[in-house]
């Protein structure tokens, strides 16, 4: 009985993962939230847009997004420039830095 119930916490685990990785905004939005920072859900919870961002320098390969969301005053929103890279057929999220 108490092994069905670790791998079944286990499996949750790994599937959680799978899936909050599955997507470009899915791997931005988990990001967001594993930065547990004071405004992790209202950030998570705000427009993602996919931006042409001209200076892709050592991230040739990536796709750029801005996190825009008027009503927050984090600093996260609207000024930080955030880079999801593919590995596998996982997304990953980065950031890049002020934009």
């Amino acid at each position: 009985m108490k092994k069905k119930i670790v791998l079944l916490v286990i499996f949750t685990l790994i599937a959680t993962f799978v899936v909050g990785h599955s997507t470009p905004k899915l791997a931005l939005r988990s990001h967001l939230l594993a930065m547990l920072n004071g405004s992790s859900v209202i950030l998570v919870l705000s427009n993602i847009e996919e931006i042409d961002y001209k200076d892709k320098g050592e991230y040739p390969e990536s796709r750029f997004f801005l996190v825009k969301d008027s009503k927050s005053r984090s600093s996260f929103a609207n000024d930080y420039v955030w880079g999801v890279r593919r590995k596998g057929f996982l997304y990953f999220a980065f950031t890049i830095g002020k934009g």
